[in-house]
């Protein structure tokens, strides 16, 4: 008995999905006007992508500062807006080629500065913080959980990626999870 008053059911729901799609078909596609993409002149920050940025470079350059580029601007055009390196600047310890993003620091490392050594931490003091964006794979393997397979996995979420903007971004890495990353919330800076 249960059996035929399911497929009665059955039959019931099918017929009146057929009959409201007979007397109730969909509506008729109607052509939408075109709206022309004009900028307007009076908001043009609304209608266009950013147009620059605005990065602070400091250490071994001629003319720390900020300065303002075009989107899409390197680590180089960065350099080179602050007048170049200096004699004391290892290049060789900054990855150049790396994009910028808007409000990033750029610090060039220079002889004199405890960077200046593969592996040492970019900054002095009991409060030292290493830079995500600065720091090779010697460095981040001096941060607690940090190993040769995570450091290189970090770098390259860099490469990719684009420079670190928040630490909290490194929780995108592979290998590094909400407990890793509030300990090492405290000893690095994007």
């Amino acid at each position: 008995m249960s059996r035929v008053a399911a497929l009665v059911l059955v039959l019931v729901v099918l017929a009146w999905v057929a009959l409201s799609i007979i007397f109730s078909p969909p509506p008729a596609a109607e052509e939408l006007d075109s709206i022309p993409l004009v900028a307007d002149p009076e908001h043009p920050a609304a209608t266009e992508p950013l147009a620059t940025l605005t990065v602070h470079v400091v250490g071994a350059v001629k003319k720390p500062g900020v300065y303002e580029l075009p989107d899409g601007s390197r680590i180089t055009d960065a350099i080179e807006a602050a007048g170049g390196m200096s004699k004391k600047a290892r290049p060789e310890l900054l990855n150049l080629a790396a994009k910028l993003a808007d409000g990033q620091q750029i610090i060039l490392p220079g002889t004199s500065d405890a960077s200046a050594t593969p592996g040492a931490p970019q900054a002095q003091g009991p409060n030292a913080k290493i830079s995500l964006n600065q720091a090779d794979a010697q460095t981040l393997q001096t941060l607690p959980g940090i190993g040769p397979a995570l450091a290189k996995r970090i770098i390259d979420f860099r490469d990719k990626n684009g420079p670190f903007t928040s630490v909290a971004e490194l929780d995108a890495v592979s290998g590094i999870g909400p407990v890793l990353l509030g300990e090492l919330s405290e000893l690095v800076i994007p």
